[in-house]
Order: structure tokens, then sequence, then C-alpha cells
């Protein structure tokens, strides 16, 4: 019960830092519970079991008020000021904190003035200019909330990639537990690596059918149900489709239902040029004989072409590339390139992430905690970014392997283009992440210059989460990109894809093109939590999209070239 217990603590932390933001609280006493909350996120034990041996005390982020709380949960399975909080506002009234563009002030405003506690509400609200006499409400703020109800429902129609990953992977290991299943995969959009899935696609390979069927549907809301298919719904929104196929036409179902539909119809093209007929059951010829189907190896094979990996899949255009990339792999990498420790406002100290970092076979690991203007996330001020380089140098000075922590800092582009940390700040560090945390809505020609600006300066390595998006929540700055890759390919600065589910940004097409402007491309996690080094593999697959190679990628470096690259490009 150990995941239940605290996903369940999860969800009433991150939902009593949303109340206690609601009701004007402190940010700092919000921000612990959301910490707090992203720690319980990363445990592989019971919260009940570490607070009942007493080890919960121990943990970052977790003082007396928090393990009290903790203590509840225990006992009661509730926390009082949570049931407090709830009883103070509409059940609905979280939904307005998911609104994007929509901040905990306004929310309260819209509650205490109009009484809006749901999104409809809001909508209703908004539309018949029922907000226009309150302060802060002018013509473009409920035109940027319009979108942003607008993002909102797309995200509840289109999961996150990460999202749909963790529930494909409990699906799939449940389904291969049993007996009748021989073989089960995930296809669709998820198996090609989009940002966002529409719904899930499982195939499984079974001698009784009805017995996985009937197991199936036991998982959700059944919408639609066949002999060898079974459609439900998970959580009442997101479609689900299992379909059982015969072992002999497996590939053939693999390659139909993983997709795209461009992809297929020019394949399906291409195989009757060849007087050939593809479907989900096989290749057959004019004869109806069946050529291949129990691979999708030996159907590319038999239409004259590579196996195309499913995250290149998308246009059909890849069937007559000269070349596929090689596609990377994950053991490629040697370390993790945007990580943030206890000292700013992550839930683990430099010990706990360097042992994670050796765990998983990197090399090197980068600590880039947020800069001195990052207040609220507990930003770094320059005698600590100092004291903490001195501990990360007395830990490199501990490790026997070759491993290495890299001093840096994820260090705030001003408005002004400047950079939060002098010079001769960032000279000291090994590694230096610049990012855009304010000041979204600028002019895309004042943002362009502004981060032309701040990726000029010497010793900046990466330029981070570049376009400040978050999928389903913010479309992100405008800016002239083409300037902005001509300038980090000049300096020698790399353009991030941010491996969160979150951001995954750059997208995989503006990660291509900033590849073939003359960019590296840098792989980070921006974890916060051990259990987020889980974000690298969807970078990956991001990375796979844009057809990038590890001869694109910062992290396929070793720290040493790392070291000699920056040095080269300084002295330029």
């Amino acid at each position: 019960m150990a995941f239940e217990d605290n996903q369940q603590l999860t969800r009433i932390f991150e939902e009593i830092a949303d109340f206690l933001e609601l009701q004007g609280e402190n940010i700092f006493k919000v921000k612990a519970y959301q910490k707090a909350a992203r720690g319980l996120e990363g445990l592989e034990r019971s919260v009940c079991e570490l607070y009942s041996s007493g080890q919960l005390a121990s943990m970052p982020g977790f003082g007396k008020a928090l393990v009290e709380k903790v203590g509840q949960f225990v006992d009661t399975g509730q926390v009082e000021l949570h049931q407090q909080l709830k009883a103070s506002f509409p059940s609905e009234i979280l939904q307005l904190m998911d609104v994007p563009g929509l901040g905990a002030k306004k929310a309260a405003l819209l509650h205490r003035e109009l009484g809006i506690g749901s999104v409809d509400d809001l909508e209703k609200a908004l539309k018949e200019g029922l907000v226009t006499d309150l302060k802060g409400f002018g013509k473009k703020t409920v035109d940027k909330l319009l979108e942003g109800i607008g993002l909102l429902r797309q995200g509840e129609q289109r999961w996150l990639l990460g999202r749909v990953s963790q529930l494909a992977e409990d699906l799939l290991s449940r389904l291969r537990a049993l007996p009748e299943v021989e073989r089960a995969e995930a296809a669709g959009s998820l198996r090609r690596g989009k940002e966002t899935v529409g719904d899930l696609d499982l195939l499984v390979i079974s001698s009784r059918p009805e017995v996985v069927m009937e197991f199936f549907a036991s998982l959700g809301e059944v919408i639609g149900r066949g002999p060898t298919k079974c459609s439900i719904r998970w959580e009442g929104k997101f479609q689900i489709d299992l379909r059982c196929v015969p072992g002999e036409s497996f590939g053939a179902a693999m390659q139909y239902f993983t997709g795209s539909m461009d992809h297929n119809v020019a394949l399906r093209g291409r195989a009757k040029r060849l007087s050939c007929e593809l479907n989900e059951y096989g290749l057959f010829d004019a004869l109806g004989n069946n050529l291949a189907s129990r691979s999708e190896e030996e159907i590319y094979e038999r239409l004259g072409l590579p196996w195309i990996p499913p995250e290149l899949r998308e246009t059909g255009a890849e069937l007559e590339w000269e070349r596929l990339p090689e596609r990377l792999q994950l053991e490629q990498l040697n370390g993790n390139l945007h990580t943030h420790s206890l000292w700013s406002d992550g839930t683990d100290t430099l010990e706990q992430l360097a042992e994670e970092a050796q765990r998983r076979g990197y090399r090197y690991l980068a600590i880039t905690d947020h800069s001195r203007s990052m207040v609220v996330a507990n930003g770094l001020s320059i005698e600590r970014l100092m004291a903490q380089g001195q501990q990360i140098e007395r830990l490199n000075a501990s490790f026997s392997n070759g491993f290495r922590l890299l001093w840096g800092s994820e260090v705030d582009i001003l408005g002004d283009g400047s950079l939060d940390f002098p010079e001769e700040v960032l000279a000291r560090l090994d590694f230096v992440v610049v990012a855009v945390h304010s000041q979204f809505s600028m002019t895309p020609e004042a943002m362009t210059e502004r981060i032309c600006r701040g990726i000029s300066h010497p010793y900046v390595d990466v330029l981070a989460h570049p376009t400040g998006r978050k999928i389903n929540r913010r479309t992100g700055y405008q800016a002239d990109w083409e300037r902005v890759y001509a300038v980090a390919s000049e300096h020698g600065v790399a353009l991030e894809i941010n491996c969160s589910p979150r951001r995954l940004d750059l997208n995989d097409k503006a990660a291509r093109r900033a590849r073939d402007c003359g960019c590296m491309i840098s792989l980070g996690t921006d974890a916060h939590s051990l259990a987020e080094f889980d974000y690298l593999p969807l970078g990956v697959l991001q990375a796979r999209r844009a057809g990038i190679e590890v001869g694109s990628l910062l992290n396929g470096l070793s720290w040493e070239q790392l070291r000699k690259r920056r040095a080269r490009l300084v002295d330029v």
C-alpha cells in the first residue's frame, strides 16, 4: 500500500498548498507543503511506515508541524488542516487554480466578489462581462483567461506523456501477470512519444481473449466491448482500448495501431505501388498471400525500407529519407545537466543526489540550484553559492570511481538581459544554465533581445526550457527563435530539451531546427526530487522525435570534454 498512501497524502499536501495560497497565506508556508508533496512522490517506502519508525523527522523538509500532520493521516486517513480548508471553499474551486493565467489572488477575488467557484462559472462570467468591474480584469486578462480555459480543457482531453507512460506501465504489468497473456504492448501516440496522448492503445496476444477482456473490463467504466476488443474510460475521462490479436499478425497490428495516420497512409501507398495490400492483419500480395505480419521489421523489409522507429512515424516523409538518424539510447548519456538540491527548492541533499546519479550509471550530475533573484525558490546568494561549491568540492574528492558533481547554477536572465550573478562568479562554476523566469508578457522583440543578450554572456553553457511553455498550461513567450538559435550557435550555448513532462521544452520540431542551425542540445530533467530523475527517458524520446543523435548532444560528452569545450568557448 506504499504507493497508494504516498499518493493520497501527496494530493492532500498539494491541496493544502493551493488552499493556503487562495487564503493569501505566506508564500513560504505554501512552498513548504508543495515541497513536502514533491518529496513524498519520490518515496519508495510507505510514508506511514517512515512515520511509525520515527525516520520521517530526519527527512529534509519535514519539520515538526508536517510530521504531526503525517501522524494525523496515519491515525485517521485525513489531515485536520486539509479538512478545515476544504470546508471553507466550494468543492470545485481548486479547478480555478488550474486555469492558466489565473493566480491565487485573482481566484480568491472572483470567489469573494462574484461567488465563482468552478471553471464553468468563470467561463460564463468572462463571456457575459461580469468581471469587468473587478480590478485587474481588463480585456487582455479576460482574453488570456478564456485562452487558458481552452488549454485546461485540452489537457483534460489529452494527457501528458509522462502520466500516460506511468499508467501504461501499470496496466501492462497487470496484463502480463495474467497466465492467459503471452505478450502485451502499448501502441498509438504513446509509443511514438507524443508529448500529449489522446487515448491509450494496448495490444495483447492470448489464447483466451474472453478472460483477458473480462479482467480489463473490471478496471474502469466500459464504453464498448466485444470478443477481442474492450474500451474503458479511466477516471471517467481517458479512453483506453485493448485489442487481442493473433500472434502471427502481432507485428502488423503494432505497426497499424502505432500510426501515425499520415505514416500509415504513405506506407499503404507504397505497398499499393508494389501491387500489395497492407492492413492490421499483414502485408498481402495481389493473390492474397501473406508476405509479412509477425514482426514490424519484416513488413518494412518487404516494402524495401529499413525499420522506422516509432518516434519518426509522423508525416510520411520519413519513408523517403536517404538516411535515418541513429536512434539515441539512454545508455549513451553520461549525465543529467539540470537538477536542484535542498540548497534551493529541491527535496534532497547533495549526497543523496550523487548516490542516485551513480546508481543510475551517470558519470556526472550538474547541480543547478536557482540564483538569488528566485527568492520564492530559495535562490542562492553569492555567499551560499560559494559554500555549496566547497561542499561539492569535498564530495568530489571522496568519489573513487571518477564520478563528478558539477558545481553549477540556474541563473535568471533578468528583464534587461543581464544575468543574476556577475561574471566573476560565473567564471568559478563548472556549468551555467540560464533561463527566463519572469516578465513573460514582453513583446517578441524585447524578449528576443533579452534572451540573446543573456546567452551572449561568457561562461553560459545552456539555455534552459527556452520557450517557457508548460504543456496544456502555458503557451510560452514569443521571440524570434531563428535569431536566438543563431546567437546560441555563435556563442556555443546549447539549447535544452527540458525533460519534465510538463515542459518537454524545446519541443521536437524546435529542437530539430536548433540542431540544424548549429546548436548543441542538452537534456536536463529539472529534477527537484530523486523520482524526477525518471524524466530523462522522456527527454530521450523527444530528442529521438527531433532526430537528435548523440554527436549533437551535450550529455554525450565526458566531463573532460565538457570542461575543454567550455574553456575553448570562453577563450574565443
